[in-house]
């Protein structure tokens, strides 16, 4: 689909690549009716600023955000009311731990309870190789209320978890906020030791301000934040998923500096790399791994293997001497490295 290769897209002339890069992304967005970039309405006309992810959308009355989750309602009811602290557009379901999370290798969960996977549609990147592409496709009957649904997690004493993903929920960061602490309160209410944690899996592009406190949810309930660090270089990440990485690298420095070891026991942070075949190689994995090290040595990384979907259907699996070399050079600057979807290579 993007028909431009690595080489080309770090080193040759990048006004000529961009161009390209552009009309691929606006190819691929008109298919879901999407903004081909975030709009910037003039002050004259801007009747909504977001300012929750880095494209920081300024929607006039005509105008849909990138995340395709906000726009001005063209009448009362609207086709698509806007998602807030109080409302947000989910789909939610219990998955019995151990799970397939990219954490699962260190979290101490206990077996035999059930996360609540927080499926939140919208996304604030554009990639290419989408593993969840459906969070593009939603419609009014996925807008949950807040106080609903966090008694239906609080009444099932099953459920030890909750899990944050889509999708990224950078774009409704408010409800998942409201919403696991809404949660946190009826727990402490009942005054049980029932434990329950939250956690966080996202492209890393969100306003730093909620990002931090999520941060601080998470490591308050013992779960955790896994950074989704697709790419190191911005040229690469622009090209795969449409949207600089500035932002992801920015907010990752911050929480691992200043939130990272904070718990004596379980990891607050993660990081994890999709080894998308000829375009995150070994170069780009050991970027990656040096930019992390360079903070915390101990920070958790995983690399996962690759599979083609979305608008990459035509890439392979990840080559598994690809997938060791990775490994063996992402070992060397970090302590805890840990390489998911290995069943894609017929290994257990």
């Amino acid at each position: 689909m993007l028909q431009v290769c690595r080489d080309c897209i770090l080193n040759k002339n990048w006004e000529v690549v961009e161009l390209h890069i552009l009309a691929v992304h606006k190819q691929v967005r008109n298919l879901v009716d999407l903004p081909s970039k975030p709009p910037k309405a003039d002050d004259m006309d801007a009747k909504l600023k977001c300012n929750l992810c880095i494209n920081e959308c300024v929607l006039s009355k005509n105008d849909l955000s990138y995340c395709g989750l906000r726009n001005i309602p063209k009448s009362q009811s609207g086709e698509l009311p806007l998602p807030s602290k109080s409302r947000g557009y989910i789909h939610g379901y219990l998955d019995r731990i151990p799970t397939n999370c990219c954490n699962a290798w260190f979290c101490s969960a206990e077996y035999d309870t059930y996360s609540y996977a927080a499926f939140l549609y919208g996304c604030t990147f554009n990639c290419l190789f989408c593993q969840n592409a459906s969070h593009k496709s939603f419609s009014n009957n996925y807008l949950i209320d807040v106080e609903t649904l966090a008694n239906q997690i609080y009444k099932n004493k099953k459920i030890t978890c909750i899990c944050y993903f889509g999708g990224t929920p950078e774009a409704q960061l408010p409800f998942s906020i409201n919403l696991a602490e809404m949660v946190l309160e009826k727990i402490k209410k009942e005054g049980k030791n029932r434990k329950f944690r939250v956690c966080w899996e996202w492209n890393g592009s969100g306003n730093q301000d909620l990002v931090e406190k999520c941060m601080q949810i998470a490591i308050a309930s013992g779960g955790n934040v896994k950074f989704d660090l697709k790419c190191f270089n911005e040229k690469l990440n622009l090209a795969l998923c449409g949207v600089s990485n500035t932002r992801t690298l920015d907010n990752f420095n911050f929480l691992a500096k200043n939130y990272f070891g904070t718990r004596k026991k379980t990891y607050e942070l993660s990081a994890c790399t999709l080894l998308v075949p000829g375009y995150v190689n070994h170069e780009e994995v050991e970027l990656i791994a040096k930019f992390i090290s360079e903070i915390n040595d101990t920070i958790p990384y995983s690399l996962l293997i690759f599979h083609g979907d979305y608008q990459m259907k035509d890439l392979p699996i990840t080559p598994r001497k690809q997938a060791i070399k990775c490994l063996e050079i992402a070992k060397k600057y970090l302590k805890n490295v840990n390489l998911g979807n290995k069943f894609l290579l017929g290994l257990s």
